[in-house]
């Protein structure tokens, strides 16, 4: 068998590149995806053998969009790896720190440098992902105009490193699961993810965490987002432990009963 084909969101030189190459190993062949809806539809289709998304940065929050994915799509996640972000200022040669009015990056870039940017009065400016901003601003070179991205895309589009970690925390750190295929992971740590709706009862909720509870079954990450019927929700829970182990195989299979639906995502390793 060949180097797995490896969706991410993104082009070259985004922290999801990077991340793929962790998870599934150097000689993973990373493909760029132009939204994570289309890191989904490629694996699920079989263009690729699996993909790397983030779900979670420790700064920002929640990935919405992909936890809203995962749900929707009937992909097993097999990893899971937490990657250092470090941001870089990026801008082409002869720019100024003190001479730039906007800065291009995603969403999520510019949530976890909102410090930095308020203290340079630079306005922020969201695009799809960071690496294409920084190609954009390479390729363009609008004026008074920066790039937030990783050091990668500064090399790979030949632009200038104005600032390093510039991120708001040091402990910046997003959370990135891959789907589809088994990744490279050497973590002895097992996470079990499941996603489930209620009844619209008094103590649903209640009810499925205590089942848990019970058990001394803990609970990681409790999350939830909207269905598309008004105030109705799914919820998202990450569990330790692996889904075979039997305390918490009986645990699954009792919260099963208690709700309206429910699924299990994977049991999978974490990266150490």
């Amino acid at each position: 068998m060949g180097s797995p084909r490896i969706a991410f969101q993104g082009e070259r030189g985004a922290y999801s590149e990077e991340a793929t190459r962790a998870l599934f190993g150097p000689s993973a062949e990373p493909v760029p995806c132009p939204s994570f809806r289309a890191v989904f539809e490629a694996v699920a289709s079989g263009q690729v053998d699996g993909g790397a998304v983030p779900v979670e940065n420790s700064l920002a929050g929640s990935v919405s969009e992909n936890v809203d994915l995962l749900g929707e799509f009937s992909l097993p996640i097999t990893g899971e790896l937490s990657l250092r972000i470090r941001h870089c200022l990026l801008a082409p040669a002869g720019t100024t720190l003190e001479g730039l009015e906007r800065v291009l990056s995603h969403p999520q870039a510019l949530a976890q440098c909102a410090g930095f940017l308020r203290q340079h009065g630079i306005t922020p400016v969201g695009e799809s992902d960071t690496a294409g901003s920084a190609k954009r601003v390479a390729q363009l070179a609008p004026p008074r105009t920066a790039a937030i991205a990783s050091r990668a895309a500064a090399d790979l589009y030949g632009l200038t490193v104005l600032r390093e970690g510039i991120e708001d925390a040091p402990d910046n750190y997003t959370r990135f699961l891959s789907l589809g295929a088994v990744p490279v992971l050497t973590g002895t740590r097992i996470k079990t993810s499941v996603v489930l709706t209620l009844e619209n009862n008094p103590g649903a909720l209640h009810a499925v965490l205590g089942v848990f509870a019970s058990r001394s079954l803990n609970i990681i990450r409790l999350e939830s987002r909207p269905l598309r019927r008004p105030w109705e929700y799914v919820f998202c829970l990450d569990l330790e432990g692996a889904r075979e182990e039997p305390r918490l195989s009986e645990a699954l299979d009792a919260a099963a009963r208690l709700c309206r639906s429910f699924r299990v995502l994977g049991s999978y390793r974490v990266a150490d």
